[in-house]
């Protein structure tokens, strides 16, 4: 996009308003770019609270924050992530119950999804939240989903649209520095990263355990207020 004469490049965001994608969110927009959010609504137990962290996220960024319905994900697959699934497992992060949590295709037909409204926007990028803490349980979230998905991308659209995961090979804890760095500060009061059902994060959670453990690791205390006072 020329602005006046200067080019504004554009991405197209998976903003869930987790940390992650709210920390992706501060770095293009500290690069220049001109940020366009994605949220979806697919029938996971903690929808309604991410969707809304993503809402206050581009509220605070002052970007355009589009919602995309997928009822029928919910209504189809089998995950204990969504609302017609099993609990919710405890533990740590990486501990092989997490598994249970994974959505079949979920971050294909996400980034199928923004391919098409990057090349009807003319933006250049998909920006996709993913890290290092994810390779263990998400194949969707691994360098080679990403170099293959990509490379699909760029054949699909002619070249126009590419993927970039500029966390891909960075921990939690990295990306809470890399937050934290930028100017402003990304506000993770505003995020959501349980997994369950319940207004107040769990703390116990998979999701929840690889954020406190995060914070923890760069002597910051997370802002969240936890179920039972769990943070701390």
């Amino acid at each position: 996009m020329d602005l006046g004469g200067e080019i504004v490049n554009k991405v197209v965001l998976g903003l869930s308003g987790g940390m992650d994608s709210s920390t992706l969110t501060g770095f293009y927009i500290s690069c220049g770019y001109e940020v366009i959010g994605v949220s979806f609504e697919y029938g996971s137990k903690h929808n309604k609270y991410e969707n809304k962290a993503a809402e206050e996220i581009a509220k605070f960024y002052n970007i355009e924050l589009k919602k995309i319905s997928l009822p029928f994900i919910g209504e189809q697959f089998h995950s204990n992530l969504l609302k017609t699934g099993g609990e919710i497992p405890e533990g740590h992060y990486q501990q092989e119950n997490m598994s249970l949590t994974v959505v079949p295709g979920r971050n294909v037909i996400f980034a199928s999804i923004m391919m098409g409204l990057a090349w009807s926007l003319q933006a250049e990028i998909i920006g996709l939240g993913v890290h290092i803490g994810d390779h263990a349980i998400y194949g969707d979230c691994r360098p080679g989903f990403v170099a293959a998905m990509n490379a699909a991308i760029i054949q699909a659209s002619d070249g126009k649209v590419r993927i970039e995961a500029p966390f891909q090979y960075c921990d939690k804890n990295e990306i809470l520095k890399i937050g934290y760095n930028l100017n402003p500060q990304v506000p993770y009061e505003y995020t959501r990263t349980c997994y369950k059902d319940q207004l107040f994060s769990c703390g116990r959670c998979g999701s929840c355990s690889e954020r406190l453990e995060a914070f923890k690791k760069i002597g910051i205390k997370d802002p969240l207020t936890y179920e039972g006072d769990k943070n701390d």
